[in-house]
């Protein structure tokens, strides 16, 4: 985890946030981020719930978090 209260309050490595972009940033960009140790996001602003969840599922799935329901 990074040095600065930032890194250590999200539990990322390093000081750098990927915007959520529509259509750009869907799980696969948001896990190859977080697994670089960034803060990767998903740009649900032209998702359905369905694809929303199943985004938010797929990063799960792709990364060392692990989804609580």
């Amino acid at each position: 985890m990074g040095s600065n209260r930032v890194c250590k309050l999200i539990g990322i490595k390093y000081p750098v946030f990927q915007g959520g972009m529509v259509w750009v940033s869907d799980w696969n960009l948001a896990a190859a981020c977080s697994n670089a140790g960034i803060l990767g996001t998903i740009g649900t602003g032209g998702m359905t719930l369905s694809e929303v969840k199943s985004n938010i599922s797929k990063v799960f799935d792709l990364t060392c978090m692990k989804l609580q329901q």
